[in-house]
């Protein structure tokens, strides 16, 4: 009687296509299904001889089920880490251009000009509202000024400014 390694490989070579099927099926990559077939023969090399094997087709296709889904999940594991290796190589620079930088802190330039040449009460409420946080319900009270006053300051001085963003 055969040995089991014997039996194994000649069953295998018998089968190598089904088995290539199979296991191309399982991992559906060309290359990585030949490579799993190469490991199986070499996993094949490595039985038992003296292990007792009832079904030598089933154990083989077994055994190749197995190799396949090994490799499946290894290439996927390859392929994710590959993803996210090329997202940190090119990764997207979101920073601003030199050029945008430039525009920018003239745009801020002009902001605070303009708020530094808004008339009085004007200028004090805006800066109240916006910069300290104030509500226009408290900016009324401590001024002793009526809330609708203090919000047409407020909507003026933003009228005015919305020019900016306009330019």
């Amino acid at each position: 009687m055969q040995d089991n390694i014997a039996t194994l490989t000649t069953l295998m070579m018998k089968e190598r296509p089904s088995l290539f099927h199979l296991m191309y099926r399982i991992i559906k990559n060309r290359e990585a299904a030949e490579d799993a077939v190469q490991s199986l023969f070499e996993k094949i090399q490595r039985v038992e001889p003296e292990a007792v094997i009832l079904s030598p087709h089933a154990y083989l296709y077994r055994l190749a089920s197995n190799l396949a889904i090994d490799h499946a999940r290894s290439l996927s594991r390859r392929e994710d880490a590959q993803d996210s290796i090329h997202d940190l190589l090119w990764l997207e620079d979101d920073s601003p251009t030199a050029e945008q930088q430039l525009a920018g802190k003239k745009r801020l330039a002009l902001v605070e000009s303009m708020i530094e040449s808004m008339p009085e009460p004007m200028k004090t409420i805006f800066c109240l509202n916006r910069f300290h946080g104030l509500s226009q319900t408290e900016i009324a009270r401590r001024s002793g000024k009526s809330v609708s006053l203090i919000n047409r300051y407020v909507q003026r001085a933003l009228d005015l400014l919305a020019t900016v963003q306009e330019d």
